[in-house]
């Protein structure tokens, strides 16, 4: 049977499709990227803590900032106001309606938070094992899974579009799972180094050192 000039175009179009499937870019390559090329992140987020029987028990809104190397600062808006600043250093944790601020060496507090891992530049293969997963809410996902035992969360799976991380799911010891969703993101504009400073407010609880 001879193919007609339209199944050759068929053909054709099935070929091209297929070629550009097999040289798309994978979430590891998206993650990867990100990595090494965002010196600077802002963007608004939401944030929602899902129960182990799948109803959502938190809300919140906030404003983040990523300025490499080692600084971030996590500022909750809504519903009870929350400041997390890490300075490099140090990272500053202040409850204003309780009055009170929290402080702890950066490298012992912040363990496998969402923020240790956008501030990362170097592979993640040396701390995690790291799984491709299906594409969903428009993006290519990466599944993280601990090496070692004993963290915060026992996965973490980020969502990124062909720019950079829109999403994280953190699965934690106890059966929830924290879902956040990155809005209104702009990559590597510079930032001003006040906004990783933290100075306890007069009259504020310090507790640490």
């Amino acid at each position: 049977m001879k193919m007609t000039r339209v199944g050759y175009l068929f053909a054709a179009v099935m070929a091209m499709l297929v070629a550009s499937v097999a040289q798309a870019d994978s979430g590891t390559e998206r993650l990867n990227k990100f990595m090494k090329k965002a010196r600077s992140v802002e963007a608004t987020f939401t944030q929602e803590v899902v129960s182990e029987q799948g109803q959502i028990i938190q809300t919140a809104l906030g404003k983040f900032y990523l300025k490499r190397p080692g600084k971030f600062r996590w500022e909750y808006t809504s519903p009870t106001p929350q400041l997390i600043v890490g300075d490099g250093k140090k990272l500053w944790v202040y409850d204003k309606d309780l009055e009170q601020v929290t402080v702890k060496p950066i490298k012992q507090a912040l363990g496998s938070s969402p923020a240790a891992i956008l501030m990362r530049k170097h592979d993640l293969n040396d701390d995690y094992l790291v799984l491709e997963r299906s594409p969903r809410e428009g993006m290519l996902w990466v599944d993280l899974r601990p090496k070692k035992k004993g963290g915060d969360f026992k996965r973490i799976l980020i969502g990124l579009d062909d720019i950079g991380v829109q999403a994280m799911d953190l699965y934690d010891q106890f059966g929830q799972i924290t879902m956040i969703r990155f809005q209104e993101s702009t990559y590597n504009k510079p930032l001003k180094d006040s906004l990783f400073r933290f100075t306890p407010p007069p009259g504020a609880d310090v507790i640490g050192n």
